[in-house]
């Protein structure tokens, strides 16, 4: 996951009191964060103002409340309750036992009115400690929270993972898969021209490019394939595939088809977009001798050779992968027969 601050970025020029740009100012509103929680816990009343209403910035608290709303309509889980440790809390992740604190702060003042904070939330039973991450910004007077990050988990972007949360809830009310499904197989089939017949059983909306239009994502879970489609403009076409010799990963603003392409090699296929559509496709392979050493390294910008400093250049810009937050639903439809179905 990318380090740098994501969506809680702001054009903004914040003045910041002399009081408050300091170090110590900010470990003070980390402390009493906690020192809060402790004692809402210890005395909680109904009523009483959350932590994200206390000590989150506005943005922070209308993506919470944007990210409640999906919850209570949709009747499920929530943003927060995934993997074996859910549901966990944004605040102090799973550390419920006795008091909590922050210990091992490292703050560091950054432009524009803001901070970035690492430091482990400990509990009586987490000696070790949970690694989190905060971006602060000033913000009436104070530092707020502008962003979590949870660490063991590679880095969540919270602020980024609840949008996506939120937006793909309501993208998907309005989405209907039988009117694209017939058309996404026929594209599909020149790729997966081993699978007779080709079927997708799940989709999710993914957002690449944040600009809130919706890619398309679609897998077959039994024999291992995969596609991303872009709908811009409703005229669907494949971005990018994968089976069992590859997978696909994210970085911002584009999408990675990687893996094993034969003894001994390597390749990446990356589509870059903009705007929901292709901006350009960057390809590597590498190839290895027996002895494990690089023989091969040739890079492709939009199917044209480039020069291997020019290829590693443009991906080293692509940053660090990223995680997306993908809803998968059932396809229950219908595959329409073939006449090569009845052929004798």
């Amino acid at each position: 996951m990318n380090n740098a601050a994501t969506d809680a970025d702001s054009t903004q020029v914040f003045e910041v009191p002399d009081t408050l740009n300091t170090v110590e100012a900010v470990v003070k509103q980390v402390n009493a964060v906690y020192d809060r929680w402790n004692a809402m816990r210890e005395n909680y009343k109904e009523g009483m103002p959350s932590l994200d209403e206390l000590f989150g910035t506005k943005e922070w608290q209308q993506v919470v409340a944007q990210a409640d709303s999906v919850t209570m309509e949709c009747e499920c889980g929530g943003f927060f309750d995934f993997g074996d440790e859910g549901p966990l809390d944004p605040w102090i992740y799973d550390c419920y036992e006795g008091r909590v604190s922050a210990d091992s702060i490292k703050a560091e003042i950054l432009p524009n009115g803001m901070a970035e904070v690492k430091f482990l939330v400990k509990d009586a039973m987490t000696v070790k400690g949970i690694p989190m991450r905060w971006l602060m910004r000033v913000e009436d007077g104070e530092w707020r929270v502008a962003n979590i990050f949870f660490e063991k988990e590679g880095g969540m972007d919270l602020l980024h993972g609840m949008k996506e949360y939120a937006w793909e809830a309501i993208t998907d009310k309005q989405f209907d898969i039988s009117k694209y499904y017939d058309e996404l197989v026929e594209l599909a089939e020149p790729l997966l021209a081993g699978y007779d017949p080709v079927q997708f059983h799940e989709y999710a909306l993914i957002d690449v490019d944040r600009d809130g239009k919706a890619e398309l994502y679609m897998r077959n879970g039994e024999d291992h394939y995969e596609m991303i489609f872009s709908l811009d403009d409703n005229d669907p076409h494949i971005l990018v595939d994968a089976d069992y010799h590859r997978s696909i990963s994210f970085f911002k603003d584009a999408i990675q088809s990687s893996g094993g392409c034969g003894t001994g090699c390597n390749m990446a296929e990356v589509v870059v977009l903009k705007d929901s559509k292709l901006s350009y496709t960057l390809n590597n392979m590498e190839q290895y001798d027996m002895e494990g050493n690089l023989s091969e390294n040739g890079w492709e910008k939009d199917g044209k050779e480039i020069p291997t400093e020019e290829g590693e250049k443009l991906y080293k810009e692509l940053g660090e992968p990223i995680d997306h937050y993908v809803n998968w639903h059932g396809i229950n439809i219908e595959r329409k027969p073939n006449l090569s179905d009845y052929a004798e």
